[in-house]
């Protein structure tokens, strides 16, 4: 946790006083939904479509609540104001309940290694379909251990596959495929849709790529001239190696060349903002 407060429905409270009742069915149950937003050198990224998103998907999973995009907006530039952190993930958690109770709160920013850019990622797959997978609910045991899992093999993360074996997404990011300037992605209704995704989308149109949702199997991987995820602290990540139980190790003999412009070109998008 950074900074001294955390908000809690508008109100600005210590550490200690951020607690959650061992009683409250509705944490125990995970009804509840999350968003994570980027703050770098006191700019907040995509601050409205994060809190769009968060609404949305307490819609999704029938939550009721009471805070305008608005007023939100409002509670988290004071939180970052009134801890006075220039850079930062901004967590925030919605549980549902009688009195829906939202906090708001800064955490310590993710930043990757450079070698991770230049030389990609190995990633993990593990068969599982998400529940109400438009919805970033607080239903999260099946990805915590299925990301627990890729850590312990040295994986980056873990790539969702359906019963068919088509890559749905990772535990906290969205997959692409790319070949010559076209990129492959997951239907988005099979997947969450990642604020990133969608920034990553609009910026490849801007510069001249296609971009295609399409089904794409995990075997078919080989037919592309690379991979890359994204989220909101890695941004674009290239894959180097996918590793599968039931089909070995696939990799990439080098980092296309497309993604490593599409990752400068990502970053002046965000200089842009």
């Amino acid at each position: 946790m950074l900074g001294k407060y955390i908000c809690l429905n508008g109100k600005f409270i210590n550490e200690k006083q951020a607690k959650i009742n061992v009683d409250n069915i509705e944490f125990s149950y995970g009804f509840g939904v999350y968003e994570t937003i980027r703050l770098r050198n006191n700019k907040i990224y995509f601050l409205v479509e994060h809190l769009e998103r968060l609404l949305d998907s307490a819609q999704v999973i029938g939550l009721e609540y009471s805070f305008s995009i608005a007023t939100m907006t409002q509670w988290v530039n004071s939180l970052v104001k009134k801890n006075k952190i220039e850079s930062a993930n901004i967590k925030m958690l919605l549980i549902g309940g009688q009195e829906p109770q939202l906090y708001i709160m800064l955490l310590a920013p993710v930043y990757l290694e450079k070698k991770n850019y230049r030389e990609g990622v190995k990633v993990s797959t593990y068969q599982y379909e998400r529940f109400l997978p438009q919805a970033k609910t607080l239903n999260m045991l099946p990805s915590y251990l299925a990301y627990r899992q890729a850590k312990e093999s040295g994986a980056f993360d873990c790539l969702f596959l359906d019963k068919k074996n088509y890559i749905l997404e990772g535990t906290r990011t969205n997959f692409f495929a790319i070949k010559n300037k076209t990129l492959y992605t997951t239907p988005v209704a099979k997947v969450l849709d990642g604020v990133t995704r969608r920034k990553v989308i609009a910026c490849a149109l801007e510069n001249g790529y296609k971009v295609i949702e399409k089904n794409i199997l995990l075997k078919d991987i080989k037919d592309y001239d690379g991979a890359f995820l994204t989220n909101t602290s890695g941004k674009i990540v290239p894959v180097k190696r996918i590793m599968s139980n039931e089909l070995g190790i696939m990799e990439f003999e080098v980092i296309d060349e497309e993604i490593k412009i599409l990752i400068k070109l990502f970053d002046e998008y965000l200089e842009r903002i």
